[in-house]
């Protein structure tokens, strides 16, 4: 006990470490606002299953021993602070205990062998995780000396307050107590050193060091564990580390009902916006807290770029850099982003027209004057990206990588007119016809010729609005997904109509290269038909149909119930409107499509529809559900051809075929073409079909 000691460190590394979050605080104040809902009771579940229980760690069949030791060790973190307040305490005063662990009650002694067992499982742990990174060196780890230092430092802190109880038993056991040590001695529960094994096994390996050995010892473990635990603190906002703080408010902030923040809705009419070029994210004090909070949490742990499609296949996208470029560019310039948004903050106060213009210039001179694409981040590795969101879905601490991406591709071109130019044939069907393939959009209800489907126009008082989308519409192979679909519908009395030249492209892919202007132009399009037609309900069978239209309209005031085909088909079996027989021969697996799967949830239904037609064997890829392997065709992907790496299409359908199924099922139609095209690369297309969820359905109607 020396208060003055303690005094004197806590206020040193107090100030130091509170000094550093201030700046990394103020840092996130001067970015960008972001929206977030209170909604306190799904972010504290969310919090306590994502972050405190480490559900994506543990919950990873492929890495759960390494999961398991990660959780350990956090856990063990957790339940090792409460200790170590009894041990600050005990600077100051003999004996301290926190409420209610005291021994005058079961809890204290509950608490005291809770915390011994912990710090053998986390010695254990650390043993392994060191183990590990030296010896079998996974391919997406980073091994850097900050890992390392860590690891020894989590190390040394069990190490050392196991021998600190170690000799403090000794001392009582061995040497009848000579200091009147305060220890646990409770006549109903007995000695403390009764529940704690692991601390009395500490012991024995120093039990031959004498009184005054064992003095010395006792005292300098105490100040080991209080000194290493300061300077830990003091390290984990200057690194990657700095997660260990930063973890819990970010998961605690993730986004709620969509998987990540969505795209924002520009104001293209902004002449101001046009002017500072904050369309888009083109410059680093461009990004909201949020994600500034997402780049601070980057555990670099490359799970993100290990799922990715993109890095899988040799391109030049790695998460784990792009993300790191970002940080340091942000770090670059956080004195300039504060001074930055305090000017902005004293314009919002003012009125005169003199002050508010210099305030103007004197703002615009603290703008980082480096362009994020092309300075910070290579244009290849920007558009490299299919936004398939399998690393979000992998990220333990729940970063939203492609908001950021969108973003930027949004100010690549709107702002600098800087995109892929192979995009420039579907921007211009877009624009000129409706539809990415350019086709006349009179043409469009062509596919309907002789099957009895009526459109809006002609029979508005239906039940459902069936979105054919542009592929079901102009793609040949897609045609025949919208025939089936039509049959089926129809065999169950569905009432339904369609469009027909009314239809335009939702705008999925403009929206997702970044062209806010033609999205904007679709939706506005589509929504004013869709409200004059009253829609509520709409069936499609394209996933990026369905993700614009139930998520990114609403923000346009596009109100309407949208169902895959998947779901409506499935749920005309179980309720028996339509019944099938199970001719569908040989093994089948299913092929999970990214907006259908991790942006809608939608995973159990198109399994339950093989199963009911299958007289095989439904099979399960490797890469499946939720960590499902991408097409290749997202995020505009599906109109620039892959020169870099190897095809991402080709990767995905060489693990079907080693499946050895005769079937392969989707539920997107560029999944249908980027599978299909694998299949006729692969010349395996005889022996593997690939077939559309409503055309296995349509040809197992009874």
């Amino acid at each position: 006990m020396n208060p003055l000691l303690m005094a004197l460190l806590l206020i040193i590394a107090l100030t130091v470490f509170g000094r550093t979050m201030f700046r990394k605080i103020q840092l996130l104040k001067a970015l960008e606002p972001a929206d977030r809902d209170i909604r306190l009771k799904d972010r504290l579940i969310n919090m306590i299953v994502l972050a405190m229980g480490q559900k994506r760690l543990v919950g990873r069949a492929k890495e759960r021993s390494s999961g398991i030791m990660h959780a350990f060790i956090f856990w063990g973190f957790c339940i090792l602070l409460i200790r170590s307040l009894n041990l600050y305490g005990e600077g100051f005063q003999a004996g301290f205990q926190l409420p209610l662990l005291g021994d005058n009650g079961l809890p204290g002694y509950l608490y005291m062998a809770l915390k011994d067992f912990t710090e053998g499982i986390v010695l254990l742990m650390i043993i392994w995780a060191i183990f590990r990174r030296a010896v079998l060196k996974p391919e997406r780890m980073h091994n850097t000396f900050e890992a390392y230092l860590v690891l020894a430092l989590i190390g040394i802190l069990m190490v050392s307050d196991l021998l600190y109880d170690g000799a403090r038993y000794n001392l009582v056991q061995l040497y009848n107590n000579p200091g009147d040590l305060h220890y646990f001695n409770n006549p109903q529960y007995g000695s403390e050193f009764g529940w704690t094994p692991v601390a009395v096994g500490a012991s024995n390996l120093i039990s031959g060091f004498g009184l005054e050995a064992h003095n010395y010892l006792m005292v300098i473990m105490f100040w080991v564990h209080i000194c290493t635990q300061l300077v830990f603190l003091n390290l984990l906002p200057r690194g990657k580390h700095f997660h260990v703080i930063t973890a819990l408010p970010n998961v605690f902030l993730k986004s709620l009902d969509y998987p990540h923040e969505k795209p924002k809705l520009l104001d293209l009419e902004d002449e101001e916006a046009w002017e500072d070029e904050s369309l888009g994210i083109n410059h680093i004090h461009q990004l909201n807290w949020k994600q500034g909070l997402d780049l601070y949490t980057c555990t670099e742990c490359g799970r993100c770029k290990e799922v990715c499609p993109t890095f899988t296949t040799d391109k030049p996208l790695n998460l784990h850099e792009f993300n790191d470029n970002l940080k340091h560019e942000l770090n670059e310039n956080a004195d300039h982003i504060v001074k930055r948004a305090k000017l902005v903050s004293t314009l919002q106060q003012i009125e005169d027209a003199n002050q508010i213009e210099k305030l103007k210039e004197a703002a615009t001179e603290h703008n980082s004057k480096k362009q994020l694409v092309g300075d910070v981040i290579a244009e290849d590795t920007l558009w490299a990206c299919t936004t398939c969101r399998a690393c979000e879905e992998v990220c333990p601490v729940t970063i939203e990588h492609v908001p950021r991406i969108i973003a930027m591709r949004q100010g690549q071109t709107l702002m600098a007119e800087s995109y892929p130019k192979e995009l420039n044939p579907a921007l211009k069907g877009l624009e000129r016809n409706g539809n990415p393939w350019g086709i006349g959009y009179d043409k469009r209800a062509d596919w309907a010729e002789g099957l009895g489907v009526t459109t809006m126009a002609d029979n508005p008082d239906v039940d459902y609005l069936l979105w054919v989308g542009c592929a079901g519409s102009f793609d040949d192979r897609s045609k025949k997904v919208s025939i089936s679909l039509v049959k089926i519908l129809q065999k169950a009395g569905i009432s339904f109509s369609i469009l027909g030249v009314e239809e335009k492209c939702t705008g999925d892919f403009a929206k997702r290269v970044g062209n806010e202007m033609m999205y904007q132009m679709m939706a506005e399009e589509n929504i004013a038909t869709l409200n004059g037609y009253n829609v509520q309900k709409i069936i499609t069978a394209c996933p990026h149909c369905l993700n614009t239209l139930r998520h990114d309209y609403p923000q346009s005031g596009g109100h309407y119930e949208v169902i895959h085909h998947a779901e409506f088909i499935d749920g005309l079996i179980k309720a028996g409107k339509i019944s099938l027989n199970k001719a569908t021969a040989g093994a089948l697996t299913y092929h999970d499509p990214c907006y259908l799967g991790r942006y809608n949830n939608i995973y159990d239904q198109p399994r339950s529809i093989l199963q009911s037609v299958s007289n095989g064997t439904v099979k399960e890829l490797d890469r499946h559900g939720r960590e499902s392997f991408c097409c290749g065709a997202g995020g505009g992907r599906m109109w620039m051809e892959e020169t870099i790496g190897k095809r991402i299409n080709l990767e995905r359908t060489e693990e079907i075929v080693n499946l050895n199924v005769s079937t392969v099922a989707v539920g997107c139609p560029f999944c249908l073409t980027m599978v299909e095209d694998g299949m006729k690369e692969l010349e395996k297309e005889e022996t593997i079909k690939t077939m559309d969820i409503a055309e296995i359905v349509a040809q197992n109607m009874i």
